[in-house]
């Protein structure tokens, strides 16, 4: 029974006799290896790697708000990094960065069909350039950009850092952003309010002559009361010397007098034209109430001003408060060494699994007696035999 066994000197010695088989074929593969790693195109890998920042007081509040509903792990860094690696691999960001760094030609893809073409660069993208790990245990994610250059590499992984940061500032539809974006519409609003206000009162200035419409209307109404006071006191006069001295001097300067006082009257009743700043009194009323209106809506659309600013100020930072925050860890690096192909690590794991190969076949040629070898021989060829 001990004649059948075979140690470890039987297959060293199974293997030295196979030297030469051994020796040719490890060099043949370490050859075909290394001609391979020479030939096959080079690939550099850009990467960034970015850290969710929770705030741990409202993390664990809303954590307990939530866990009733199942919904708490929303709040964690793990969720953070889900939901950015499944924006990052959405099919707008990949299209877009398709046609911005025509990534189709990149590909070699000469399909016609704009959409065919788009859906196969889309399927190369995620499968030979684009990468994204999440790291659950410190819960960092590393992005990873894969081409035949360098500088195209970082390019495009800086590229999507930048959408990243966009993203997280200016996309996340929160209830702090939708308060703010309302507010903003308001005073905007208002603002355009204010300013047709200020132009529509200051046209109306111009075009009725109003400087202060309070003072104004004060001369005017003096001015008019004067002239009114004198034309009372002529009719007095005059109704005495027209019955007791008709037709005198007195008589004819009184009536002269009182047709002036009449002229001045009209003319204060519906305006001078060489006194453009003095107020007619047929309309004053109504130039008070207009110019006032207007003052006064201003001011409104000012105390309403003072009232909205404050609440858009909390809402930025209720909108900065609920941004999802995160530290970059690593910024898109210019790769100094190639990620594929490795030509070191290729080379020897060629040659050690050619080794190990070609001596388990020297090995198993050895143990297989004549006739099995004419079994396996007689398998083989029906195997391949087409025809019986």
């Amino acid at each position: 029974m001990n004649e059948n066994k075979i140690n470890i000197l039987d297959i060293l010695l199974i293997i030295v006799k196979g030297k030469i088989f051994i020796i040719i074929f490890t060099l043949l593969m370490s050859v075909i290896a290394v001609v391979y790693t020479l030939v096959v195109p080079e690939r550099w890998s850009s990467q960034f790697t970015v850290f969710p920042i929770i705030d741990s007081n409202a993390m664990s509040l809303n954590i307990g708000l939530l866990e009733g509903l199942g919904m708490g792990s929303q709040t964690t860094a793990r969720a953070i990094n889900q939901k950015n690696a499944t924006v990052l691999k959405s099919r707008t960001i990949t299209e877009e960065t398709i046609q911005k760094f025509n990534l189709i030609e990149y590909f070699n893809i000469t399909e016609e069909d704009s959409l065919k073409a788009m859906e196969d660069a889309i399927k190369a993208f995620h499968s030979d350039l684009f990468y994204v790990l999440l790291n659950d245990e410190v819960f960092f994610m590393t992005v990873r950009i894969t081409t035949k250059d360098k500088y195209f590499s970082q390019e495009i992984a800086q590229h999507y850092l930048d959408f990243l940061i966009n993203y997280s500032h200016d996309n996340k539809n929160s209830i702090g952003r939708q308060r703010r974006e309302l507010l903003e519409h308001r005073i905007l609003e208002i603002t355009e309010e204010m300013q047709f206000l200020a132009e529509s009162l200051q046209h109306f200035q111009n075009e009725h002559n109003i400087v202060e419409i309070t003072e104004q209307a004060k001369a005017a109404i003096t001015t008019y009361g004067n002239v009114i006071q004198n034309m009372l006191e002529i009719e007095i006069e005059l109704n005495y010397v027209q019955n007791q001295m008709p037709n005198s001097p007195m008589h004819r300067d009184l009536i002269s007098r009182r047709n002036i006082s009449l002229e001045a009257i009209r003319n204060l009743e519906s305006g001078y034209d060489n006194l453009p700043f003095l107020l007619s009194m047929e309309n004053i009323n109504d130039k008070i109430f207009s110019v006032q209106e207007m003052i006064f809506r201003l001011e409104l659309y000012q105390r309403i001003l003072q009232t909205v600013y404050p609440q858009l100020e909390l809402a930025r930072i209720e909108e900065i408060n609920n941004m999802d925050r995160f530290e970059i860890i690593d910024l898109p690096n210019l790769p100094g060494r190639r990620s594929f192909p490795k030509r070191a690590v290729i080379c020897v794991m060629t040659f050690m699994i050619s080794l190990v190969f070609s001596s388990s076949c020297v090995v198993v040629n050895s143990i297989v007696s004549d006739e099995d070898k004419s079994k396996i021989n007689e398998i083989i060829k029906l195997i391949f035999k087409w025809k019986k």
